[in-house]
């Protein structure tokens, strides 16, 4: 998947961090596909010139945390992504179904998504999945 995104964001450097060997055997390999797929699209969509996928572990569980170097989103923008079918920017191609795909997967696990600034300068997308 990440040759696919660096074929399809060409001029997007796109970094991926493992911090820490995670087991992950309780998540489903399409469901976690899914979900990255999704949140590191939209992280290469939204970057200027860089995104980045950081994968650790946060409190017995997985915690992946999606950035980006674009414009960002204002304190009051981030709440509205958390309406389903909410697109803030209508310049870039989608349909504004990728975070509700995400939520109904991070639901089944009983994971959690949440929006901040990242230290890139755009956006930071935070998901955390409990593995017990």
């Amino acid at each position: 998947m990440i040759d696919v995104l660096r074929k399809i964001y060409p001029n997007i450097s796109l970094e991926v961090e493992l911090e820490s060997q995670i087991e992950t055997s309780s998540l489903d390999c399409d469901d976690m596909l899914e979900l990255v797929g999704n949140l590191l699209d939209n992280a290469c969509k939204f970057a200027r010139s860089r995104a980045r996928l950081t994968i650790g572990s946060a409190d017995s569980g997985l915690e992946l945390v999606f950035e980006d170097d674009g414009p960002g989103l204002e304190p009051d923008q981030l709440q509205q992504l958390n309406r389903r079918g909410q697109r803030l920017d209508e310049r870039v191609a989608g349909h504004g179904l990728g975070l509700g795909i995400c939520r109904d997967i991070l639901d089944f696990y009983r994971g959690n998504l949440a929006f901040a600034r990242s230290e890139l300068g755009g956006l930071s997308v935070v998901v955390q999945i409990p593995l017990t």
